[in-house]
């Protein structure tokens, strides 16, 4: 900037006011910074500040007045012009950088480019985070004492990963405590867990104490304070069904355990027992791949409760019973074979019973799955007319290389080679089953069983898992746990946290000097 008054033809009020000008303006920079930072950490304005807002307004009027003239007289000189429009470039250049990193923080996404994508969160996890309508605040208790190296170390996962959370819902806000060097904090938040610990808490009081440091552990914690209602998962027993609770060859566990992590009330049902009825609030009835007939008591009882708009799951399989008493009504007619497919053996043609399937219907069901193996399994058609109020809608389909090989019930051994009568697919394996009206009963039959095995349930190469946790919570109206992917991860419009907006001020507050530097190094090159 040009010396718009040399120092010695100044007046001494032009000398007080141009003083007064830079101490104003010092004072007033600093209030406005200060009022800045408090106001990202929520808290209002203090008197400090509004006195120095107060003093700088005026110490800078003081300088206007004094310095009026001789400031509008520089201004109509050549250089003065000259200096005007270096001033507009570094205003210009300021607001772009600060409005593009606000922009940054309110419109966040990030590229996760590591090879087992460990840096993504799940589906289930970015849909809670999104769908978040209370607050949740958590506080991880880690030390960083050199002398608990390994403890430092999964303080900084923690926290990298609490990180990924926050970002994806401003309802969710993290804090890490040393509880070394802040024990009163520890005391206080009356954790029965000893440290390491994260304490998960909503507004409402409810309080979760997790140990572990995953994603999975997290998100466990998020379920448990989020969902109010449990949903009863009623599995029956008594005709050779998988066993949710076995952790042999024919256990379900693992379906169990994910579906209790989803908070979920799973039991067991003997409907020759007592009672002799599906228990009252079952959300869900299983049956899980029947080995024998149900008694006509039974097939009485599931249909009663269906009627009263009821949802079930039917797993079936080939050579065991069809239970046609209580799926015809429904309009769904299961065969008495198994499918086959068709595959090349490195040029030779060969057949085996394990059928996968990776082209799935529009269903939500089927979102989010990239591949089922079916070990064996038997088609599952509609019955063309359906019964009066009933919709059924195909849930899986094989390909065209596919036939399916007549078997009885009880067969043991079965010849898989096609014969000149065969049918060719493609075949209908699993479908859905609704009736209309005020009782909407619904049900889900699948023509096999052994899919949902522990075997293949915990292999991550198939989606098996997925296909028997989504029918049973689509079939609980607990969409949300649906494993169906978000039209899009990223909120159109996010409200900073208290942590991301003190981030912001403090980002703006290096880019100022760094602008200022880079402006005025180009204005002395433009001068040279």
């Amino acid at each position: 900037m040009p010396r718009l008054t040399p120092r010695q033809q100044r007046t001494r009020t032009q000398r007080l006011a141009a003083h007064a000008g830079w101490i104003g303006a010092a004072i007033l920079m600093a209030s406005l910074l200060y009022w800045l930072y408090r106001a990202s950490l929520g808290q209002p304005r203090t008197w400090p500040i509004s006195t120095g807002l107060g003093v700088g307004a005026a110490l800078v009027l003081f300088f206007l007045a004094g310095m009026g003239a001789a400031i509008l007289a520089g201004l109509r000189s050549p250089e003065g012009r000259r200096s005007a429009r270096s001033a507009v470039l570094i205003a210009a250049v300021l607001g772009i950088l600060v409005v593009a990193n606000v922009l940054a923080y309110r419109r966040h996404w990030q590229w996760d480019v590591t090879g087992n994508r460990r840096l993504t969160l799940a589906p289930l996890t970015v849909r809670l985070l999104n769908n978040l309508k209370q607050k949740i605040t958590v506080t991880a208790f880690y030390t960083q004492s050199p002398q608990r190296q390994s403890e430092a170390r999964e303080s900084r996962q923690v926290r990298d990963l609490l990180e990924q959370y926050a970002d994806r819902s401003p309802r969710f806000t993290y804090h890490v405590v040393d509880y070394l060097r802040e024990p009163d904090r520890f005391v206080s938040a009356r954790v029965a867990t000893p440290p390491p610990v994260i304490l998960f808490a909503n507004e409402s009081g409810g309080r979760e104490e997790v140990k572990g440091a995953t994603e999975k552990d997290f998100t466990a914690a998020l379920l448990k304070l989020t969902r109010s209602v449990k949903r009863k998962v009623v599995f029956t027993v008594g005709h050779g069904e998988l066993n949710p609770s076995s952790f042999d060859q024919s256990g379900i566990s693992v379906a169990r355990q994910v579906l209790t992590e989803q908070q979920h009330d799973v039991s067991t049902v003997d409907l020759m027992g007592r009672d002799r009825k599906v228990p009252a609030g079952c959300s869900v009835l299983v049956i899980a791949g029947p080995q024998v007939d149900f008694r006509p008591e039974e097939i009485k009882a599931v249909k009663t409760y269906l009627d009263g708009g009821g949802r079930a799951l039917v797993l079936l399989r080939p050579g065991g019973p069809s239970l046609s008493g209580l799926l015809k009504d429904w309009g769904l007619r299961v065969g008495d074979n198994v499918v086959a497919q068709i595959v090349d053996f490195g040029g030779v043609t060969g057949i085996t019973e394990r059928v996968r399937i990776s082209d799935f219907e529009s269903h939500e069901i089927d979102r989010g799955l990239s591949a089922v193996l079916l070990p064996i399994a038997r088609t599952v058609e509609s019955i063309e007319p359906p019964p009066a109020g009933i919709t059924v809608t195909p849930l899986l389909r094989t390909n065209a290389d596919t036939v399916a090989r007549p078997v009885t019930r009880g067969q043991e051994r079965i010849d898989l080679r096609p014969k000149p009568g065969d049918a060719h697919g493609p075949f209908t394996v699993a479908a859905l089953a609704e009736k209309q009206g005020d009782k909407a009963g619904k049900v889900v039959a699948i023509g096999s069983a052994e899919f949902a095995m522990d075997v293949l349930a915990a292999d991550p190469t198939t989606s098996n898992l997925d296909l028997f946790t989504n029918a049973v919570n689509w079939l609980a109206d607990e969409h949300e746990l649906v494993d169906i992917p978000p039209r899009d991860d990223r909120p159109d419009q996010v409200t900073l946290t208290p942590e991301q907006r003190v981030r912001a001020f403090y980002v703006n507050l290096l880019l100022f000097p760094v602008a200022c530097l880079f402006m005025a190094t180009y204005v002395w090159w433009k001068r040279r």
